[in-house]
């Protein structure tokens, strides 16, 4: 038994006398406690959200699943996942005006690196800017307003660039 479960009923039993343990005596103060059964159902509602709230932190995982108990309590579809980034290899500035020849593997005059590096073209580098995205099955109903209040209160300060697609 926990520090703030409290069994009302049993309570006025053991705190009334015997003498006094009459029906009506014990209707009569169970409607005087009503009150405060209101107050302290309140009241664990309120702790069991604020456990919940410090269990849970800016973690993939743990964001993951508040926003699926919050959203998507069946199927828990939505997936929290980071923003794919391809470096770009560096060749020149446009501005240093310095051609430079890249010959392909096939032609004579072109030398095989052991180690080649992929250019990528901007198209293909394709950096959002985005510090992850959070991706939602389109049969989920969610509020946009109320999803990215979720992501605020649960993220990390410093990961502040996020996006939410549909999938």
């Amino acid at each position: 038994m926990s520090y703030f479960e409290v069994d009302f009923p049993e309570l006025i039993r053991l705190l009334l006398p015997v003498r006094l343990r009459k029906p009506i005596m014990m209707h009569w103060l169970r409607c005087l406690v009503t009150p405060v059964r209101e107050l302290y159902y309140k009241f664990t509602q309120n702790r069991n959200a604020n456990i919940y709230t410090l269990t849970h932190n800016g973690q993939v995982v743990f964001l993951q699943a508040v926003l699926n108990d919050v959203f998507d309590p069946v199927n828990r579809g939505i997936q929290v996942v980071d923003d794919v980034i391809f470096d770009p290899q560096y060749v020149f500035l446009p501005s240093e005006l310095h051609p430079l020849y890249l010959g392909k593997i096939g032609e004579p005059v072109t030398v095989a690196y052991a180690n080649p590096s992929w250019l990528y073209t901007r198209t293909e580098v394709n950096y959002s800017g985005y510090h992850f995205i959070v991706k939602v099955p389109v049969a989920v109903v969610w509020d946009t307003d109320r999803m990215n209040a979720l992501i605020d209160k649960y993220r990390l300060p410093s990961r502040n660039r996020y996006n939410v697609v549909t999938y």
